[in-house]
């Protein structure tokens, strides 16, 4: 990553501390310590902060990493993931009646491995987007393509939220989908 070394180089250029430096950005000094050494990247607003206490321009703080931004958002181990989880939990939702007709009450077990199983790959799914910053890039690419700062905070709110809600909210319907299809299933049994 280029911008661990710029930001090293114009702190230093700039006789900033890593301490002085987190104050200005209004972050701590553990993360200007991590986006120092590319163990995680600034969201936009602290990018356009950098930008100004160093008085150069985004596209000079982010050059060279632009495309790395976008071989990250594009990784093939995403989207493979992504295809094994939304696999795993529709064939657990397709299996769920005939394993009940099947085995009864113990035909659960079947489709509750795979959905544990999708669950483990959606798991992979969101450290995938933690450890490789795609909200951050996302976030720069969208300001790179000239979105304005408040639009991508908002879009940036609602995403966190949108995550919020689909992580509590899948397997409470899920599980309630298994207990009607396991109870009605059961009445069709006997």
């Amino acid at each position: 990553m280029n911008l661990s070394k710029q930001i090293i180089h114009l702190r230093k250029e700039y006789n900033l501390s890593q301490e002085d430096l987190a104050e200005k950005v209004f972050v701590s000094r553990q993360s200007i310590s991590n986006w120092e050494r590319g163990k995680s990247y600034p969201d936009i607003e602290s990018l356009l902060l950098l930008s100004n206490i160093f008085d150069v321009s985004l596209d000079h703080l982010v050059k060279g990493d632009v495309n790395m931004m976008k071989r990250e958002m594009d990784r093939k181990v995403f989207d493979k993931w992504t295809w094994l989880m939304m696999f795993f939990m529709g064939l657990a939702a397709i299996l769920l009646i005939p394993s009940m007709m099947l085995m009864g009450m113990y035909g659960l077990v079947v489709p509750f491995v795979l959905w544990l199983i999708g669950m483990y790959f959606a798991y992979k799914v969101d450290k995938f987007k933690e450890v490789h910053n795609i909200k951050a890039y996302s976030q720069i690419m969208d300001y790179m393509n000239g979105k304005d700062v408040k639009t991508i905070r908002e879009r940036t709110k609602k995403d966190k939220f949108k995550d919020r809600v689909v992580a509590i909210v899948t397997p409470i319907i899920f599980a309630l989908i298994a207990f009607i299809v396991a109870y009605y299933g059961m009445k069709l049994i006997d």
